[in-house]
């Protein structure tokens, strides 16, 4: 620059550095970068089919520094390990290469309640978002595992502090999956959780819970469809869905729902679920032994009872206090340790139930007996979809006879297009039962078995 005079030098230096913040500003800012080429018109979705209630964002460095807080057990394979895993799993990758900002979404769509009735519905939408290219994903549903509490919906993930993760552990690694995987995640509440307050959660009602799920599937496969829904993110046409404990249970209703209405799955990963409710979870309910969690049974009995009312009447199947307190207290509105503190101190299950209706679930002809068997998620099809069925030989809480019972059907059946894995039995964390420990380690092997499978 030399023969320039200083005050011209000034002045270029400032409209260099001027041009500098602006351009990082186009970069770091979501709204200013859109994809770059014309996309096609498409036909606009039908009001309520799928919609974008409120969004905000997280930085992919902030979920590193967040993750990174995570105290390590050295003893177990923790949230810690997971995040240590996929951040070195995909170093090196293309997938997620670039993301930024991860995007949530609580979302809306059409669906049904646990009548059949039209109802909204609701749930939660993750993505990556980069400030220099156009991502492109697979989209997974994530299916949430067993939750008490309505405002533990995913889609409540989005107004909670980040330091609430242990209550939303799922989201937390759906960030991971988007941040460092570019996937796409849809998270569905479920019918009487998240925004829909006015019902109960039908638990481990198969039809109910798949066709939820379905219908979010369906909703968001045709919004990422049209480029012109979301300019941020591309759909590559794979869809997966994916869950652990209720959510495998769901995983795999969705899976014969989703089936059965000719949507093509790239893959189905269900995951130490409660599928044999008749046989292996039905044991558990009868069992003198005591239960570690014994709130998952008045979660069920309240949900069997919105969809049944006839055959789980309350008068009919518990004795006092469980006739009054179980309605009362599993409805959405009381945490674990409140409903685990109405059950007997014994935890034994099946000292709620009225001699009669113990009598009702031991006998097969019987009504009761007959709505569990119809909810076995693997009763009456024939999976065509590439599947994942993973579970952890000494579960505390859904025992491994559930993957037994599963297996021994579409083994009968023929099928090939299934993959089976036993996970070793695992020590407990202290404090935590075998289910909630192998969880994390449950979460990160179906991450791999679709990493797999991507095209």
């Amino acid at each position: 620059m030399k023969g320039i005079s200083k005050h011209h030098k000034i002045t270029i230096g400032l409209t260099v550095l001027v041009a500098v913040l602006i351009l990082a500003s186009g970069l770091i800012s979501s709204c200013t970068y859109k994809k770059i080429y014309p996309y096609p018109p498409c036909t606009p979705m039908e009001p309520g089919r799928f919609e974008i209630l409120s969004s905000t964002s997280i930085s992919k460095q902030e979920i590193i520094n967040k993750m990174s807080l995570i105290a390590d057990d050295p003893a177990v394979f923790d949230y810690r390990d997971l995040f240590d895993q996929i951040r070195m799993k995909s170093a090196g990758s293309t997938q997620g290469n670039g993301a930024a900002l991860i995007y949530h979404e609580a979302v809306s769509y059409r669906s049904t309640d646990n009548n059949g009735n039209e109802v909204q519905l609701s749930g939660l939408l993750i993505y990556p978002w980069s400030p220099v290219k156009t991502l492109s994903g697979p989209i997974i549903s994530f299916n949430h595992g067993t939750q008490l509490m309505k405002k533990y919906g995913p889609s409540q993930w989005k107004y909670a502090q980040w330091s609430d993760w242990e209550n939303f552990p799922e989201m937390a690694v759906a960030d991971l999956m988007a941040a460092y995987y570019g996937w796409i995640i849809i998270m569905p509440d479920y019918q009487g959780m998240g925004f829909d307050t006015s019902e109960v959660h039908p638990y481990c009602i198969n039809d109910r819970l798949g066709n939820a799920t379905a219908d979010m599937v369906e909703a968001a496969e045709e919004y990422f469809s049209c480029a012109a829904n979301n300019t941020y993110v591309n759909w590559n046409k794979q869809t997966f869905i994916y869950g652990y404990s209720e959510g495998g249970f769901v995983t795999m209703a969705a899976a014969r729902e989703l089936e059965a209405r000719n949507v093509n799955l790239s893959g189905v990963v269900c995951m130490d679920g409660p599928y044999d409710l008749s046989g292996t979870m039905l044991n558990v309910m009868l069992s003198n032994d005591p239960f570690p969690v014994p709130y998952f049974l008045p979660m069920m009995l309240v949900g069997y009872n919105a969809i049944y009312p006839s055959v789980f009447d309350y008068n009919v199947m518990l004795k006092e206090p469980y006739r009054a307190d179980i309605p009362k207290y599993a409805n959405g509105f009381y945490d674990n340790a409140k409903v685990n503190s109405i059950m007997p101190s014994s935890k034994v299950l099946k000292e709620v139930f009225t001699p009669a209706f113990l009598e009702a679930l031991q006998d097969k002809n019987s009504s009761a007996y007959r709505m569990l068997y119809e909810n076995n998620s693997y009763v009456g099809w024939t999976p065509k979809s590439k599947m994942l069925i993973w579970h952890c030989k000494n579960d505390d809480c859904v025992p491994f006879g559930n993957m037994v019972a599963a297996r021994q059907v579409f083994n009968q059946l023929g099928i090939n297009n299934i993959e089976y894995v036993e996970w070793p039995a695992v020590e407990p964390k202290e404090g935590q039962t075998v289910h909630v420990t192998v969880a994390t380690r449950a979460f990160y092997e179906g991450t791999l078995w679709i990493q797999q499978h991507l095209k």
